[in-house]
């Protein structure tokens, strides 16, 4: 059950829920970017990033699709601060400055404190500095008790995860010049970089009907080695990405240029791959337990100069990319069997 109130003085808003799961799965929900895109979420106001640099001083932001939704007269929503205290697993504290709130530099405070229970963790987050913010303060009043169901039901359901569901997130960095996009693919990193790396498999996974895929490839994967791909588009025109291998560092590391010749004004940019392994988790009754071995695919294309539309076409296009490596990688998905 969750409850909620506005303090007498009608600086702060407190909500308190119970969730079946210890204070570190919590925690972590509460801390990971992935998963935050994840559950921080809805229909009608949509994230199109989350960031969190769970440290003391680490900055965090997020930003929404434009909604039907108005505060303020803001309908698309962003907000960012800095981590003033991290605990984990007990205590997370950072400022809010939100676009929607009446003074928009306004700095407010948000504050988690997860308490071990007998059946798991009791959750309290107070969002204060709200005493001028009556709009605002009003809006928070039902709109942090959805946030902590929401949280409770991403937490206790939290055994979906194991198949590696997290879903794939994008952003762009504030100097507008480099695009992060990552996933987690329930596979080792050998396998994840085998599947990237080798071109006979490049062409079954790269692509989809009716849209656009790779009919041919070839890479030499060592520093100075060049690689190509080749395909063509929904609309019946070859297109070719090239370049060469920078770092190669098997199976975590990979770096090389991309030229397309499908671009109007074509440019040399630099995509580096990470593959990080970790674990993958179920939530069994006694907690979190290791059920086996996946890994947290980062790609980063760097070298947009400013050009805010391009990089987020690329976002976009790699979150796509991203999506049918991990389908390939798990379930064996093709471009002949992916539905289009």
């Amino acid at each position: 059950m969750t409850t909620t109130r506005i303090t007498p003085d009608q600086d702060a808003i407190v909500s308190e829920i119970d969730i079946a799961a210890p204070a570190e799965r919590v925690f972590e929900a509460l801390t990971d970017p992935r998963q935050l895109m994840r559950w921080w979420n809805s229909e009608d106001c949509q994230n199109e990033f989350f960031e969190m640099d769970a440290r003391p001083g680490g900055r965090w932001r997020f930003g929404t699709k434009k909604t039907e939704l108005n505060i303020n007269g803001v309908s698309q929503f962003s907000c960012d601060g800095e981590v003033l205290e991290c605990d984990p697993p007990r205590q997370l504290a950072y400022s809010w400055i939100a676009n929607w709130h009446a003074d928009k530099s306004r700095k407010t405070i948000v504050r988690w404190e997860l308490t071990p229970s007998k059946d798991g963790t009791h959750v309290k987050v107070t969002h204060s500095g709200l005493a001028q913010e009556a709009v605002a303060r009003k809006d928070y009043s039902g709109g942090w008790p959805g946030v902590v169901v929401m949280l409770k039901k991403f937490v206790e359901n939290y055994s979906n995860l194991r198949l590696g569901e997290f879903m794939t997130t994008a952003s762009i960095l504030p100097e507008q010049d480099t695009v992060v996009v990552e996933i987690f693919i329930a596979a080792p990193p050998e396998r994840v970089y085998q599947a990237i790396t080798d071109p006979a498999q490049t062409v079954k996974w790269w692509g989809q009907k009716n849209m656009y895929r790779v009919t041919g490839a070839r890479t030499d994967v060592r520093p100075g080695g060049k690689w190509f791909s080749e395909g063509v588009g929904a609309d019946g025109k070859s297109f070719r990405v090239e370049g060469e291998y920078i770092e190669v560092d098997p199976p975590h590391l990979l770096v090389h240029t991309w030229q397309a010749d499908y671009e109007k004004h074509p440019k040399k940019t630099v995509v580096r791959w990470e593959l990080q392994p970790q674990g993958v988790h179920g939530l069994q009754h006694s907690g979190p337990q290791k059920v086996g071995t996946g890994t947290m695919v980062k790609v980063t294309h760097s070298g947009f100069a400013g050009d805010v539309k391009d990089a987020a076409d690329h976002g976009e296009g790699w979150k796509r990319v991203l999506g049918w490596m991990q389908a390939f990688v798990e379930k064996g998905e093709t471009v002949d069997s992916r539905q289009g």
